[in-house]
């Protein structure tokens, strides 16, 4: 199979992944499709129509969700990577305007920007305006609908990459230094990405503890022999670990 055919059914299976993850929780989300970019290189995977996935309390939209994935294969050439992507969330039924926010990553960020960051655009009022709609089918959504108090936008819970991939102090550190100018070193950057290092590391080794048969998978295509010793219990994996938000 050439690239350009590697890609477009790698694009076309992640597209209807998506649509079927998110048709079982949101029954009146469109099809994602994937397209191929003219030059072959890219594809771009989004739903088919452009409003959104309404998101409803009581049956009414109070919310609208738009995902757009841009993926590329890997420097290996054979798997599916994520170049870019947009997660957007806006108050009401139409995303036409700004959005409330966004998560965004970027494979090759330009300059100092973080691969995977989240935006706010909405100040505290558009927040409150969509707090004050919350449902009661959850227990922070409930005590929300029940608060006679103007919420406060610190009690929204942004997930960052779970217990594996979540940020570490560099990376915070690294933020505050780029978008406030604070006070640093010349070589703030080489001393941060070395404990960066340090910790994706760690960080890495967990995540193959707690998922040992996709490392091996992992291995295995760059070209590694593994086996497991005889009389050696194979490892279990740490479903509650991988599932955790």
């Amino acid at each position: 199979m050439t690239n350009q055919g590697a890609l477009e059914k790698q694009s076309k299976d992640f597209a209807e992944r998506l649509s079927k993850t998110v048709r079982a929780v949101f029954t009146e989300c469109g099809d994602f499709t994937a397209n191929m970019f003219p030059d072959g290189a890219k594809s771009v995977v989004k739903q088919e129509e452009d409003f959104g996935i309404p998101l409803l309390v009581n049956g009414v939209q109070i919310l609208a969700l738009k995902v757009e994935y841009r993926c590329c294969l890997d420097g290996h050439g054979k798997y599916l990577a994520v170049e870019t992507s947009t997660i957007s969330v806006y108050a009401g039924e139409k995303p036409d305007r700004e959005p409330l926010f966004r998560y965004e990553y970027v494979r090759s960020p330009q300059g100092t920007s973080p691969a995977a960051h989240i935006h706010v655009h909405a100040h505290r009022d558009a927040f409150t305006a969509a707090m004050v709609r919350s449902g009661k089918a959850t227990r922070r959504g409930n005590r929300r609908a029940n608060n006679t108090g103007v919420p406060s936008m610190s009690e929204i819970h942004f997930p960052v990459g779970g217990s594996r991939f979540r940020p570490s102090l560099e990376d915070v550190l690294e933020m505050l230094i780029d978008e406030f100018g604070v006070d640093s070193p010349s070589d703030f950057r080489e001393k941060l990405r070395r404990g960066r290092t340090e910790w994706r590391q760690i960080q890495l080794k967990a995540a193959t503890r707690d998922d040992p048969e996709s490392a091996i998978e992992a291995l295995r295509s760059l070209g590694y022999d593994i086996h497991l010793p005889q009389g050696r219990t194979r490892p279990v994996m740490n479903l509650d670990r991988l599932e955790e938000l």
